[in-house]
């Protein structure tokens, strides 16, 4: 089959699919403002989003019954995957990552305030007007409440920070968009990489009915959702026994020096059944360097106790560590894909020289053509280029000099892109960067007093775009490609829908999370005191950084150097030694370890027993068992959390 008879056969992105995610985005939004903002839930804290997950297998559910009555108007497959892709892209936007923390930062530092913290006579003049609201009575409305955000009074002052934090974001994302353009090809036909967590949202939307009715899938369903529903009702009934899953202590082992030490970081037993079933779909090098490198960061601290390096401030390093393990995998995936990117470039400069050639010129069944491309290369490329200029010049309108804003993108980009690497290849539930993003790597190597004031001051109005990062927009968007690729979806017009979803969605979430903290009032105890929490962090780091001023950090530098030459030294080994079994990508997730090694380590032995004793078709045989591990924790996760909605009052949280 041709590339063009391919692309004429691909599952179309109807119109129907992209009503229904507009019609059920405000209730996702809803879902996550109920969760994230109100209660201490979180939905948006790991990959997939499990409500997501929630709300297309209730959709492919109803639509087996449709199909069956009714089957011309049932959706297709391809539509399913469609809503899925749309819904994820959009849902990240109300996030604890993403527009919460914007909307705290945009207010918090004029209210909050006081003589004794000075915050109005240190940097009050570096924030910008046009990104910040600090009329007095738009403020008092959202920390005190019993207004609303449609009344002109409060809606007004709003207005030009929320279309300019939405320019901003939808540059930030269309930048991602193209970057995952250029490297799709890479990494989804050529290396072929896992993606283990696109597996199970596959299985639900093209493979409904068949998925549904394997018996494994139940018997790995049955027991996660036993392990949720007998913890859940433990809280309300005492008496029922619970199964301690979450957080089993390791501390009555290692009371004595140096073994105490690995209590640290937290050290205890954490099997997530979600985190077992993901776990499996791991590749199994992956799983074993995650956890090697994992028990390898805790031996820093006994090491660190026996030899006195414990009393030094912030041994063992682990951020800059993990700043240094960050920036050379990204050098390495930028290595390994040159070739892929200069293939792209000389089509995208080609496709400019054919541009008025004749169509004879440009053949879709070279297979070099970016025709199937979710978007031309040309186009990638172009809005690479633009979308920098226009994020570095918005920063310098904000008060950002030039080198700084530019520094400042290429760490960010940086993180990002090794965050993608992450999720395709190891699946990793969950990445956390609050230590680790521009805001810190620049101080630690330039140092306070060379960065200044207003640049200290923009990093912290950049800081809800870089605090965890754990809903990241930018492996979402590769994800939705190896599903388009896997699916046969039109390609072309996913990427455009996903785009014009974000640009429809990114008002409704800022205007629903104010309608909801200008009725209930953030400081009311209505709201949860995380919402108070992010715009703290953020300008309490300015705070020290301006009180405290301090010289480039020398043993953060040494650090960040160690974590770079770990990861290319691994990366050679590995490359030399084909038996080598150590991956380079553990080392970057290690320090993120603490809630998955257990579970884990039972992926990794019962995969490794299953491989050795039944081999590939074994394997295949129970895959079903463990994405029903992850359907159930989700499915009943889900539920707990409605219950908690309706009752309003705590429930089980299968996660966290």
């Amino acid at each position: 089959m041709t590339r063009e008879k391919k692309a004429f056969s691909a599952h179309l992105v109807t119109l129907r699919s992209i009503v229904i995610a507009l019609f059920l985005l405000p209730l996702i939004y809803r879902w996550h403002i109920e969760c994230e903002a109100l209660r201490y839930t979180f939905p948006t804290l790991m990959a997939p989003f499990y409500s997501v997950v929630f709300a297309v297998l209730i959709i492919s559910a109803l639509n087996l019954i449709l199909r069956k009555w009714m089957p011309a108007q049932a959706l297709k497959s391809g539509e399913l995957l469609t809503l899925y892709v749309l819904m994820s892209a959009t849902a990240l936007l109300m996030s604890y990552d993403m527009f919460l923390p914007l909307v705290s930062i945009v207010v918090h530092a004029f209210w909050h305030a006081t003589p004794e913290n000075e915050w109005r006579q240190l940097f009050w003049h570096y924030l910008p007007n046009w990104l910040t609201v600090r009329d007095q009575d738009t403020l008092r409305a959202f920390y005190l409440g019993e207004q609303s955000i449609f009344e002109p009074l409060y809606l007004l002052p709003w207005l030009k920070p929320i279309f300019w934090w939405s320019v901003f974001t939808f540059a930030l994302l269309f930048v991602m968009q193209c970057i995952n353009v250029i490297i799709r090809k890479q990494w989804v036909e050529q290396e072929k990489l896992a993606y283990p967590i696109v597996q199970l949202p596959y299985e639900i939307t093209c493979n409904t009915k068949n998925f549904l009715l394997k018996k494994m899938m139940w018997w790995g369903f049955i027991l996660a959702a036993s392990i949720s529903l007998t913890n859940g009702l433990h809280l309300f009934f005492p008496e029922i026994p619970e199964i301690p899953n979450k957080r089993i202590p390791l501390h009555h082992f290692f009371t004595h020096k140096p073994w105490v030490a690995l209590q640290k970081d937290q050290f205890d037993i954490v099997v997530y059944p979600f985190a077992v079933g993901l776990g499996f779909l791991m590749p199994q090098d992956l799983i074993f360097s995650c956890v090697f490198f994992f028990f390898l960061y805790k031996s820093q601290y006994v090491i660190g106790s026996l030899i006195g390096l414990s009393d030094l401030p912030g041994y063992p390093f682990q951020y800059e560590q993990n700043i240094g393990a960050y920036a050379g995998v990204c050098v390495l995936l930028l290595w390994t894909t040159q070739h892929q990117i200069y293939s792209a470039l000389r089509l995208a400069v080609g496709s400019f020289n054919a541009k008025n050639s004749s169509p004879a010129t440009v053949s879709r069944d070279n297979p070099n053509s970016d025709e199937n491309e979710p978007m031309r290369y040309r186009t990638a490329f172009v809005g690479i280029i633009a979308g920098g200029i226009f994020l570095v010049a918005f920063s310098i309108r904000a008060g950002m000099d030039l080198w700084v804003a530019t520094l400042f993108f290429v760490a960010h980009f940086t993180i990002a892109i090794t965050l993608t690497r992450i999720r395709a290849e190891i699946g990793f539930p969950i990445h956390s960067t609050t230590f680790i993003g521009p805001h810190h790597s620049l101080v630690s190597i330039f140092g306070t007093r060379w960065l200044g004031t207003q640049n200290l001051t923009n990093f912290s109005l950049f800081f809800w775009f870089n605090r965890d990062n754990r809903s990241h927009p930018m492996p979402h968007q590769l994800e939705a490609f190896k599903l388009s690729q896997q699916g046969n979806l039109d390609s072309k017009k996913l990427s455009r829908s996903m785009l014009f979803l974000v640009v429809i969605a990114m008002p409704l979430c800022f205007l629903m999370l104010l309608d909801t903290f200008l009725e209930l009032g953030v400081d009311r105890g209505e709201v949860g005191s995380q919402i108070n929490s992010f715009g703290g962090r953020a300008y309490t780091f300015l705070h020290s950084w301006i009180t405290v001023p301090r010289p480039p950090n020398a043993a953060h530098l040494v650090a960040i150097i160690i974590g770079f030459a770990v990861t290319i030294f691994l990366a050679i080994v590995r490359k030399h030694l084909f038996w080598w079994p150590i991956h380079p990508l553990g080392y970057g997730v290690s320090f993120h370890m603490h809630m998955f090694w257990a579970a884990f380590l039972i992926s990794g032995i019962l995969k490794g027993t299953i491989l050795k004793f039944g081999g590939i078709r074994a394997y295949r045989r129970y895959v079903p068992f463990f994405l029903g591990l992850i359907l159930g924790d989700f499915v009943i996760g889900s539920a707990w959390n409605i219950l908690s909605i309706i009752l309003n009052r705590p429930t089980y949280t299968f996660y966290y």
